[in-house]
């Protein structure tokens, strides 16, 4: 293996948390989550015109240097894309495209294109702002359970699309039901369905501001009744969601699970083999705890069903 080919899978390594027991690789990606942070921090208070104005040079400061490191952190990120498990099989200039191609380099590459776009067209502060803060998307590197999230959601995304639909129908019907009721008794607030929609959105996703209510007996009797459908048509998403995370965590530890059985076939679990079973686990999102906590269960079933005299 070539020198630069040793310092890419090293770079690699470094960036996605590979290498757990290097103390520079936890301490440097605490400095990219810390710079992070206080990237949307400073923004937040860059908002207000008078500190904005009294420290203006010394944002403009911090911005040029966040933008420097982020910049060169894209950079290697495309640079060391192609030691990634996924995209390790296909050639160098695909593997690269695809991975720009990928939300999460999308992700990176949005956190530092206002700075270069505002240096050649001139970009509203506001809209500047607005995509500056878009950088706290880049802590999905840094905390994996993001990946997990977006996993699950896509595996149900029928049934929660079916569940929204089934809402703006009912929303809908609500509004149409409350501008019938309520219109001669509240003009002003009743006044179309339009008008009636701002009241079935609040309502039927359980906020209920109190800002427009029905005065009408019958229109008090038909919200109740929505409200209750809302109640139970906002929390069944959560209920699909809260299911399917249960199910994909169960169904990554019996993969891992029967990758260490594997490893495990000739009763010893070498460095090598655990290198590789720690990539998994990172693959899989699962902690460290999870890895040695089952490889302690299986070793006790593969000793307990071994041979006392021979061990086989």
């Amino acid at each position: 293996m070539s020198q630069i080919s040793t310092l890419r899978k090293q770079a690699f390594q470094l960036l996605e948390r590979h290498n757990h027991n290097s103390v520079f690789a936890k301490y440097f990606n605490l400095f990219l989550i810390i710079l992070i942070i206080t990237n949307v921090i400073a923004v937040i208070f860059e908002s207000d015109a008078k500190i904005s104005q009294q420290y203006h040079a010394e944002f403009a400061l911090f911005e040029v240097i966040s933008i420097s490191i982020f910049t060169i952190e894209y950079l290697v990120r495309l640079w060391v894309c192609v030691e990634s498990y996924q995209l390790s099989a296909l050639p160098t200039f695909k593997a690269r495209l695809k991975y720009i191609m990928s939300p999460i380099a999308i992700i990176d590459l949005i956190a530092i294109a206002p700075f270069f776009i505002s240096l050649f067209i001139s970009i509203d502060l506001r809209q500047l702002r607005l995509l500056r803060v878009m950088r706290l998307l880049k802590l999905t590197h840094y905390f994996k359970g993001f990946t997990l999230f977006v996993t699950v959601v896509a595996k149900e995304i029928k049934s929660i699309t079916a569940t929204i639909m089934v809402m703006l129908f009912l929303i809908v019907i609500a509004a149409s039901m409350m501008y019938t009721l309520e219109n001669e008794a509240q003009p002003e607030v009743f006044g179309n369905i339009l008008h009636s929609l701002w009241w079935s959105v609040v309502t039927m996703t359980t906020v209920g501001y109190g800002d427009v209510t029905p005065v009408t007996t019958l229109g008090k009797i038909v919200a109740t009744f929505i409200m209750l459908i809302g109640v139970a048509i906002v929390a069944l998403p959560a209920g699909l969601l809260a299911a399917r995370f249960g199910d994909e965590l169960r169904e990554r530890k019996r993969n891992l699970n029967a990758h260490i059985k594997h490893a495990l076939s000739d009763g010893v679990i070498d460095s090598k083999e655990y290198r590789e079973l720690e990539e998994l686990a990172d693959r899989l999102e699962l902690r460290d705890e999870d890895l040695d906590r089952a490889i302690k269960i299986l070793k006790k079933e593969k000793n307990k069903d071994a041979c006392p005299h021979c061990g086989k």
